[in-house]
């Protein structure tokens, strides 16, 4: 497999064309489309739909374009390790989490972490569950931070924070003042839900599924921030954890408990049969000790 027509593929992917992609490498038109020619008979894959001028990517190309940017990233960046080596910086740590966990959780740990160890280099990823997984799972970073339960024979995941499920409203909302909401408290609300697939959705589908009900959400979005910035602008409820909302400021949300209580799970997510690094272990303590303190601090709220 060559190394340029991975290239030319990630730019075909970037730019949306054959043309375009091959007139930024500086080859001709034909000698690029043999090269992916190439690449599609030598991977087995058919990575995109001919449809006249333009290059539909297929599902299979959207697969394989996340795994070839990570491997050129990782093949580009191999100057500036090799750099690192040389200096004598030798101890580096790859992180990478889910965004709901990042504002609130990840950055003071790091934070933290960088404080009491700064010879360590730290490099952060923030990535949707399914890349997550990939991550952690192909020993791309050291650790992630993700939704329990996790189910994935690359993994090896450890309970770190449990929080609990509440509904997110705009402050002057009628329903803001209530003690607890149920599924059947929001027939009547506009509900902004994360796309399917994600744990959330899934977390919340199976909360009103107890209760008899299946969701109709009116906004799908793909960002947990993003759900609830539209709630504070009163454009209608959504259903979280407590960590993005809280994030984002006090005031601007009102968020009410879940009716049953209902736990989401947060772990610390490692490469099945990769040993830790005591940068990991290390790592993972101010993770806890963070954990411990943003557990207090939401107890208390």
């Amino acid at each position: 497999m060559k190394l340029q027509a991975l290239r030319l593929f990630l730019r075909i992917m970037e730019l949306g064309s054959l043309a375009a992609a091959a007139k930024s490498l500086n080859m001709s038109q034909s000698a690029a489309s043999r090269l992916l020619s190439g690449l599609e008979h030598g991977t087995g894959l058919r990575l995109f739909h001919r449809d006249r001028m333009r290059l539909v990517p297929t599902p299979e190309g959207t697969s394989f374009f996340a795994e070839v940017r990570r491997v050129l990233v990782a093949i580009d960046d191999l100057p500036r390790v090799a750099q690192r080596v040389a200096g004598g910086t030798r101890v580096r740590l790859r992180i990478v989490s889910m965004p709901r966990f990042a504002a609130s959780l990840l950055a003071p740990a790091v934070a933290q972490f960088h404080h009491l160890h700064p010879e360590v280099e730290v490099e952060v990823a923030i990535v949707h569950r399914r890349e997550l997984e990939l991550a952690v799972a192909n020993q791309s970073f050291d650790l992630g931070i993700g939704a329990l339960p996790l189910d994935n024979p690359g993994i090896e995941s450890q309970p770190l924070l449990s929080l609990p499920a509440v509904i997110v409203l705009p402050p002057a909302h009628p329903l803001a003042s209530r003690k607890s909401l149920g599924a059947r408290d929001l027939a009547a609300e506009t509900l902004v839900v994360l796309g399917p697939g994600t744990q959330l959705r899934h977390d919340v589908e199976a909360m009103f599924a107890a209760d008899g009900l299946t969701i109709h959400p009116t906004i799908v979005v793909d960002s947990l921030e993003f759900a609830c910035r539209l709630v504070a602008q009163g454009s209608g409820v959504t259903i979280a954890d407590p960590l993005t909302p809280a994030t984002l400021g006090a005031g601007r949300l009102a968020m009410v408990p879940w009716r049953p209580r209902t736990l989401f799970h947060v772990g610390v997510l490692r490469p099945a049969l990769m040993p830790s690094s005591p940068s990991v272990e290390r790592f993972v303590e101010c993770l806890r000790r963070e954990g411990r303190q943003l557990g207090g601090r939401l107890a208390r709220a």
